[in-house]
């Protein structure tokens, strides 16, 4: 059942003639329109209280990197586009959707010319111009900036050029200032007018307007960022233009969003919306059941209770299919993960089924592919020859060199320290003795610091979680696998794969393109790169007070989070 105000889920198609399956809660009434109802609780009472799992390492749009920090950056800015409840592209900032007949497109596809919305201002009441968003991208491709996602707007012409000017840590640059001045120069976007900006690409992109829609290219003030240096994303010096403001960030607490009174869509009815820092799943359950937040991810401990049909809760349960996979991602640089049969045992000895069952309590489908069902594409055939088979991971393991893992180096898990990831890494360790007769550990450490090992490719193994940013495959490959990516913390390199989705980039027709993603991923999976383990299933709870939050299988850490101006709590 689901909370009253919820709607069911509705299937839908994304794709040219593909079907793309996509689970979409949005609670109550006319998806275009407000559903605020007569019952609704006085301002004073229109406080949303959240969980996060711990302090975002940041919440900069152009270097937020994992769910945690992404899911902070939506209320706080909108894009040019944004995404609607059926993960739609729409205008944000921008007055219309671009196409080639009314001008947005060229006819090549190489030429996007977008006006913003004439009344858009940050929220400290001065216009969002086109100049906004020109400083913001070429901002992002900083190289000095090291964003993390930046590699997504590598279509747009100079901007690969510039953002790898500094070269690597091993094939280091040292570009001049002027130098760098001119390869900023080149970046292919401008502002055609206070209210036009112009992108220019080097090949047609199906995907551009999704990618102009993410959190990277989300608009950043130049004086403010000048202003106040690392510290302009404090609530005293932050400036945005989403639907809230930053009003508090109390570091290692909680932080705290309000209205922004500025925003150029429909004012949103909470006044308030209160983000815990809250570690332990189990004490954010607990503070849920105590009233104390209104939305909670069920701990996997707790979902069978939910479940049943005699619970009070299961009324206030919410299940999303994300569209995300985990999988154990595995240093391939580092021993034993240089070595790739070392890697196809680790996958081919854990047992899928009873981790969905046992670990996760039925909160997800055991998977050995990467890319998730759903996306167009989907090939349920790659990676089949994974499934758990304990005497073939072991004669694997002895093909490697290791004979019963003997000889085989230490192997250790980093994970953030939590009950359920610690019933995740004993489960792991349990499998791996049981099936390969060898001994792992786990280090538990803090999420920003497993964030940074893991960014940083100073880990062995690690179970990583890719949410869809869109819904195509492209954004489960090339920037995670390629050579020299800057998502690729495997250090696995392939000149096959490189070419592969160099050749889908520049690909136009739909089916063809697709065709060579599917190489591309079958040729991931086939190497074991990484070790996909299941696709998620979200267990929400929401409290009935709370209405019209419209949960998606994009949003980030925090459940509705590009759609919390659409929600109200209601009196009780």
């Amino acid at each position: 059942m689901t909370n009253r105000g919820l709607a069911r889920p509705r299937w839908f198609a994304l794709g040219v003639g593909l079907a793309a399956m996509l689970m979409v809660f949005a609670c109550g009434g006319d998806q275009g329109a407000s559903t605020r109802s007569e019952d609704m609780a006085p301002p004073e009472q229109q406080v949303l209280r959240l969980r996060l799992v711990g302090e975002p390492k940041t919440i900069d749009p152009h270097l937020s990197n994992f769910a945690s920090e992404t899911t902070l950056t939506k209320p706080l800015f909108t894009g040019l586009f944004t995404y609607d409840e059926n993960l739609k592209v729409v205008p944000g900032i921008a007055s219309q959707m671009p196409t080639e007949e009314n001008g947005g497109i060229s006819r090549d596809g190489l030429t996007y010319t977008i006006k913003l919305e004439k009344d858009a201002k940050w929220s400290d009441g001065k216009a969002i111009t086109a100049n906004d968003f020109v400083y913001s991208l070429k901002r992002a491709l900083d190289p000095k900036l090291a964003g993390p996602y930046v590699s997504f707007f590598y279509g747009i012409s100079g901007a690969q050029d510039y953002n790898t000017a500094l070269g690597t840590a091993t094939a280091p640059k040292d570009p001049s200032e002027a130098e760098l001045t001119a390869l900023r120069d080149k970046v292919g976007v401008s502002a055609k007018d206070g209210n036009t900006v112009v992108y220019q690409l080097t090949t047609p992109n199906p995907s551009f307007l999704n990618q102009l829609a993410l959190w990277t290219a989300f608009p950043v003030r130049e004086d403010v960022v000048t202003t106040h240096g690392a510290n302009w994303t404090e609530a005293e010096n932050h400036v945005g233009n989403g639907a809230f403001v930053l009003r508090e960030w109390a570091h290692d607490e909680r932080i705290v969003f309000e209205p922004n009174p500025y925003w150029h869509g429909e004012k949103p009815a909470l006044t308030r919306i209160v983000i815990n820092f809250i570690a332990d799943d189990a004490a954010a359950y607990a503070a849920y059941l105590a009233g104390d937040l209104d939305q909670v991810i069920v701990p996997p401990a707790n979902r069978r209770d939910v479940l049943s049909p005699g619970s009070a809760l299961n009324e206030q349960l919410v299940r999303i299919p994300d569209l995300n996979t985990f999988a154990v991602f595995m240093n391939n640089s580092a021993a034993p993960f240089d070595n790739q049969k070392v890697r196809q045992a680790l996958g081919i000895a854990i047992d899928r089924e009873a981790y969905v069952e046992g670990v996760l309590q039925g909160g997800g489908r055991p998977t050995t592919s990467w890319v998730p069902p759903g996306m167009p594409g989907f090939d349920a055939s790659i990676g089949s020859e994974n499934a758990y088979n304990p005497a073939k991971a072991k004669q694997l393991l002895s093909d490697a060199g290791f004979p019963e893992g003997r000889g085989l180096p230490k192997i250790t898990f980093v994970a953030v320290a939590n009950d359920s990831n610690r019933i995740a890494g004993q489960f792991i360790e349990d499998q791996l003795r049981l099936n390969l007769g060898i001994e792992v550990e786990h280090e538990y450490v803090d999420s920003r610091t497993r964030g940074a090992r893991y960014t940083a490719n100073d880990y062995q193994a690690t179970i990583i979680s890719w949410n869809a940013d869109w819904p195509y495959p492209d954004n489960w490959l090339p920037d995670l696998f390629g050579s020299g990516a800057l998502n690729n913390h495997t250090a696995w390199k392939s000149m096959k794969f490189d070419d592969l989705v160099r050749r889908a980039a520049a690909e136009t027709d739909d089916e063809d393109r697709l065709a060579l993603y599917g190489e591309a991923h079958k040729l991931v999976i086939d190497e074991a790169v990484i070790a996909p383990l299941y696709n998620r299933e979200s267990f929400v709870l929401v409290k009935p007070h709370v209405k019209d939050l419209v949960i998606t299988s994009l949003d980030g850490s925090i459940k509705g989070d590009y759609n919390f101006h659409k929600t109200y709590i209601v009196s009780h």
